[in-house]
């Protein structure tokens, strides 16, 4: 395999760049598996309540089964009692929302949040799952809800910090796999640009004038890029198990297996993105504009739940979704049965991608030598 051999040499010739692509993005997302993996402690909150009554005590008393909750003053600034402090964020309880929930209207939220905590969308998916139970009961007066909220606060089983604890790695977790699927994505589409190379310097020309085929040329092309990919997730999942002892509760063989499908995803999408570029100097900036866009709307960057529901729906469409989906699910230990659905549509992916990339190079590329 020439063509192969010939490409691993000229992607991987460049120490430096050998160095910023593969190796220091995957010690990175370690490095960050690593830290969400050893979480001990509950996320610390500010919460400030704009008048008591009855239903903000409640509440009060539902964050503290599982945040160290810490009151602040209505009167003073929340910013400068969040530094002071040092809480993750802060949410204030509206005057107003006994009357919000009596005429059963959607309650808007008020938090505040400094820095890239995750702690925010943990305290607001857990709120909201609280007021959904309370207005999910029958209740026509001030007394019927009070009496419904101490009912479902008594009944409802507390929140243990192990629990808690849980939930953080995964939130953490989510984001470094989100940045893991980046970096891959990166990867793969910078990798792919020895095919352009190779058509702007005729290089396929000599090539083709040998006794190997353009489909041998395409297939060796697209393993050689592979391979590269295959390189980074080998040493993420090798420090990660040898380094940090991380086993992500999986065999490393099935984590392996998950991440090298969504890496050969990725690099059929890079080969079918290349087919259609023409001018090899707009590459970078074009590159820089799919992976922006793709992981944003993918998940990588922040989770998909605080997202408005319409951009929810348009990033189905999008292979990151499903990508970072596998990741996480796979580094946080779930059953590969569970990823049945997300494996077979980026299998699926991996598929439409790799003919579709074939066709378009043979045709936009190849034929036009």
């Amino acid at each position: 395999m020439p063509i192969f051999k010939v490409n691993i040499k000229r992607l991987l010739q460049d120490k430096l760049n050998l160095f910023l692509t593969i190796v220091l993005p995957a010690i990175i997302i370690v490095l960050s598996v690593a830290f969400a993996s050893n979480i001990e402690s509950p996320y610390k909150v500010g919460i400030v309540v704009e008048e008591e009554n009855s239903i903000s005590k409640i509440i009060k008393s539902e964050l503290q089964k599982c945040f160290d909750v810490v009151v602040f003053s209505k009167d003073k600034s929340i910013v400068s009692q969040m530094i002071q402090t040092g809480v993750d964020c802060a949410i204030v309880l509206d005057k107003n929302i006994e009357d919000a929930m009596l005429s059963r209207k959607n309650i808007k939220l008020k938090i505040y949040a400094l820095g890239k905590s995750e702690a925010h969308v943990y305290l607001k998916e857990y709120l909201t799952s609280v007021f959904k139970m309370i207005l999910s009961q029958n209740f026509s007066s001030k007394a019927e809800l009070l009496n419904v909220a101490k009912s479902l606060s008594t009944s409802s089983p507390k929140v243990i910090s192990k629990k808690l604890v849980e939930n953080s790695k995964y939130i953490s977790i989510s984001f470094a796999s989100g940045f893991f699927v980046m970096s891959l994505f990166w990867l793969a589409l910078n990798a792919s640009s020895v095919l352009l190379k190779d058509y702007h310097e005729k290089v396929i020309i000599r090539i083709l004038c040998s006794p190997l085929s353009k489909q041998n040329y395409i297939f060796q092309s697209i393993l050689s890029i592979f391979a590269v990919t295959f390189v980074q997730l080998c040493l993420f999942v090798g420090i990660s198990k040898y380094v940090f002892n991380l086993t992500f509760g999986s065999n490393p063989a099935i984590v392996i297996l998950v991440l090298s499908l969504c890496s050969f995803m990725f690099v059929s999408f890079s080969v079918m993105f290349i087919s259609t570029v023409s001018d090899i100097k707009k590459l970078s900036s074009l590159n820089s504009m799919v992976v922006t866009i793709m992981c944003m709307l993918g998940g990588c960057y922040w989770p998909l739940s605080i997202m408005p529901k319409f951009l929810q729906k348009i990033a189905l469409i999008f292979p990151t979704t499903y990508a970072v989906n596998l990741t996480k699910n796979v580094l946080t230990g779930k059953f590969i049965e569970s990823m049945m659905v997300d494996i077979a549509l980026v299998a699926a992916f991996c598929l439409f991608f790799a003919l579709a990339g074939i066709k378009q190079l043979s045709k936009n590329v190849i034929s036009k030598l």
